[in-house]
């Protein structure tokens, strides 16, 4: 009976871990000394990774189930380098866009919220930040 009650409890706590995870998985701070007043919101839709930030790496990405993450950001001239990725489901086949470190140098205003949406143009892609 011992068994049976530890493995409960520990399913019940490893289901709790899980779900806490989960909902706190799309959230970024990238420097929590920063005031909310300072600093602004990024947002990130499935498509877009953001793996450097100034110079440093970071994993800034959605999870499937999600669709969407935020960053909290610093206000100010920042740089990032993102990663573009695109799968569209056809049915009998996938169209696929990638596009792996495009910089994108921005002057981010406090308390505003961005968000990328991308333009090709013969096959060449550019990538801007949409403010909100």
């Amino acid at each position: 009976m011992k068994k049976r009650s530890f493995f409960t409890g520990f399913i019940f706590v490893l289901f709790i871990g899980l779900f806490l995870t989960g909902c706190a998985g799309n959230n970024f701070v990238f420097d929590r000394s920063v005031t909310e007043e300072n600093s602004c919101i990024l947002k990130l839709s499935n498509d877009y990774t953001v793996v450097k930030f100034d110079d440093k790496k970071v994993m800034w990405k959605t999870s499937l189930k999600k669709g969407e993450a935020t960053v909290r950001i610093p206000a100010g001239v920042h740089t990032l380098i993102v990663d573009y990725l695109s799968v569209v489901n056809f049915g009998t086949y996938k169209q696929v866009k990638q596009a792996d470190g495009i910089e994108v140098k921005y002057n981010f205003e406090a308390g505003s919220t961005y968000s990328f949406y991308n333009l090709i143009i013969n096959e060449k892609m550019t990538l801007y930040l949409r403010k909100k």
